[in-house]
């Protein structure tokens, strides 16, 4: 399976996004980008038994957050974030399997229909981010934390 960076994985995710034909639109906002990560990459995890991208996942106060997309996306308002999805031919060339690729927009489909305090909320209820959350620590989410709450939930 191909890796990629996160920031590349959330510039894919806006373009899906984006494309669907999902009649539930709204900007997708920096807060919802972040979780929509999370969960992107604990089910690459579970499908795959690797990660999508090599960049950790923490446990911040309001969820899981992609540190290094943080700091990329934070000065970018939520009409701004929504131009930073990727054409056709920069999707292509990042290589990634088809099956990587109907795994995300799957995840996309799941998870879009909720608002951004909607997956954060359902984020502070699931382990990987309840076992490692203390105030002020933002404390790394494990790959294997992931790999472990998720593939039960892609055998169901």
């Amino acid at each position: 399976m191909t890796t990629i960076s996160a920031i590349d994985t959330a510039k894919l995710a806006l373009a899906l996004l984006k494309n669907s034909d999902d009649e539930f639109i709204e900007y997708t906002s920096r807060l919802k980008l972040l979780k929509l990560l999370y969960y992107i990459q604990g089910y690459h995890l579970a499908m795959f038994n690797a990660p999508l991208f090599k960049d950790k996942i923490e446990a911040w106060l309001h969820g899981p957050v992609v540190p290094s997309v943080y700091r990329w996306a934070k000065n970018l308002t939520d009409e701004k974030l929504q131009d930073e999805a990727m054409n056709e031919k920069q999707m292509g060339a990042l290589n990634l399997h088809p099956q990587q690729t109907e795994l995300i927009s799957e995840v996309l489909k799941i998870y879009n229909k909720y608002s951004a305090y909607g997956l954060r909320d359902k984020t502070h209820t699931e382990m990987p981010w309840l076992s490692v959350y203390e105030k002020g620590q933002n404390n790394e989410i494990t790959t294997e934390s992931l790999k472990n709450f998720f593939t039960p939930l892609v055998e169901k």
